[in-house]
């Protein structure tokens, strides 16, 4: 990425305060556009993570952001580099490539496990085998609790359903229990997303934020892209979470859209439905994790110029302001926006 002078102006403070561990152990600096192999920090399941924290790589890292350098950063998933008001702080901060305390916010996709399967991500329900369960919740207290130490708030999951892993809910409830000041961040499908299963796992009243991945503004539409969902549920329990925002219980609500060529003219109105339920709107572009977008009967990545509903996608782009307080949109559209 090409260095600028609004990079020299700010620093992305990411790589010095959080932590993204992946189900395979994988640990990288930021969950959103630190994820190329060159960006791996380290492995959970071959070092300890007070080496993976300051290895040569993350300190690599460090040091070239405090550079403005950000080739290890995918332009396409950073929300930081299109919107520098969201997380960048002036570069009179003073950072170091060394960090000597652990991450302050810890973000963990612990598992696959997931009670729907979107088209953008899998073919079919994930569940765990009881050999897997039992590894991965071997790994609680002696890998992923241990790093929350100096955290404020614990990020889950990334990769499946929080409410719907049964190994994530017991990281969830184990972390409340072990610290109670810790804060939670959800990302969530929003099936299970209620107050009977944030009151089973005491995060009811520790909620920082919490993000719905819904991808439709209509119930048609939802079906067409979230495959064994419930489209009343989410509604509801959305519902819910707004109550909580108004009472100033949580305080951010997020509703994630992956946009792809079945839910692409659904934008205008999904950014009405996020100012109707005191949310924002958060446009995402398709990534290929090798082969998750195999499962449909056509081209899901919309931002490419190939892709035959491309020109469609445009239109509506044009027409549309992307920046706004209930909607932002990753750099791939606000790219697209301005080329075409």
């Amino acid at each position: 990425m090409a260095e600028t002078k609004e990079k020299k102006k700010f620093v992305c403070p990411g790589a010095f305060s959080q932590v993204y561990i992946y189900h395979d152990g994988r640990v990288f600096l930021c969950p959103d556009c630190l994820m190329s192999p060159k960006a791996e920090i380290g492995n959970l399941n071959k070092k300890p993570f007070w080496m993976i924290w300051n290895s040569a790589n993350a300190r690599k890292i460090r040091k070239e952001i405090i550079n403005g350098k950000y080739n290890y950063c995918s332009p396409f998933q950073c929300f930081c580099k299109s919107n520098y008001n969201i997380r960048l702080t002036p570069c009179n901060v003073k950072y170091s490539p060394f960090q000597f305390k652990y991450p302050k916010m810890v973000c963990i996709g612990a598992d696959w496990e997931c009670n729907a399967s979107c088209i953008m991500c899998r073919g079919e329900i994930c569940r765990l085998s009881k050999e897997e369960l039992e590894t991965f919740n071997k790994k609680i207290n002696k890998l992923y609790i241990p790093i929350l130490k100096h955290a404020d708030s614990l990020t889950v999951s990334t990769t499946g359903d929080p409410f719907a892993s049964r190994n994530t809910r017991l990281l969830i409830k184990t972390a409340a229990q072990k610290y109670p000041k810790l804060k939670f961040n959800l990302i969530t499908n929003g099936i299970l997303c209620d107050k009977f299963n944030c009151d089973e796992l005491l995060i009811t009243d520790r909620l920082y934020y919490v993000m719905v991945s819904i991808h439709g503004s209509n119930e048609e539409t939802y079906n067409k892209v979230v495959k064994n969902g419930n489209f009343k549920k989410v509604l509801e329990n959305i519902k819910w979470l707004n109550e909580l925002k108004k009472q100033n219980k949580i305080k951010g609500l997020y509703f994630a859209f992956v946009v792809n060529s079945k839910n692409y003219d659904n934008i205008p109105d999904f950014i009405e439905f996020a100012k109707e339920n005191n949310g924002v709107a958060l446009f995402w572009n398709c990534i290929d994790w090798g082969g998750n977008l195999n499962h449909s009967d056509e081209p899901l990545n919309i931002v490419n110029p190939e892709n035959p509903k491309f020109n469609n996608l445009v239109e509506i782009l044009k027409n549309t302001e992307l920046e706004t307080p209930y909607s932002h949109f990753s750099i791939a559209f606000q790219r697209i926006k301005k080329l075409f």
